[in-house]
């Protein structure tokens, strides 16, 4: 009897799974937090950032399957997957009705969007450095890395727990 897919051993690539979790970055950022919302949230609906993060590849880095054509194994949905956090942006925001935005911003979704095409103009270099942050997936791989994600940090969580609780206990 075959697994379930959601109990099949998936091997994600290390790289592919943030160092640290986007929820424990914001407080590294308190005092640029539009610069670094801008980069972690606002650049994804950013059409000139988003069409250079899906032309990054033709396969999913985490399955190696390619992407919706004709020589695809699976049809689907592309995610844009950070597997780091750790930036700000240093452009300026577009205005509301800029042609630029990709999508309008979704409910409880960041709403402001960065300059992405001034910025790759003006310092590419910089704005490299976002793109390589961030890499096209598959919409069930994307779903994969987060769940080994998960699995990493618990997994660390518990690693540490035990240490804690082995110190305390020569220290009584």
């Amino acid at each position: 009897m075959q697994k379930p897919e959601s109990e099949k051993n998936r091997h994600i690539p290390f790289f592919l799974i943030p160092k640290i979790r986007k929820r424990h970055v914001p407080p590294v950022f308190k005092d640029h937090e539009t610069q670094w919302q801008l980069f972690a949230e606002g650049a994804l609906r950013n059409t000139v950032f988003h069409d250079d993060v899906m032309h990054r590849g033709k396969t999913c880095l985490a399955c190696n399957r390619h992407f919706n054509h004709d020589h695809a194994a699976v049809s689907s949905k592309i995610d844009k997957h950070h597997h780091c956090y750790i930036r700000l942006c240093t452009g300026n925001i577009l205005p509301e009705d800029s042609e630029d935005i990709y999508r309008p911003a979704k409910k409880e979704e960041y709403s402001l969007v960065p300059d992405c095409r001034q910025c790759k103009a003006s310092n590419p270099a910089y704005y490299a450095g976002c793109i390589r942050k961030i890499f096209p997936v598959h919409h069930q791989c994307h779903k994969h890395i987060h769940e080994r994600e998960k699995f990493v940090f618990d997994a660390l969580s518990k690693k540490l727990l035990s240490g804690f609780h082995s110190v305390t206990a020569l220290r009584m």
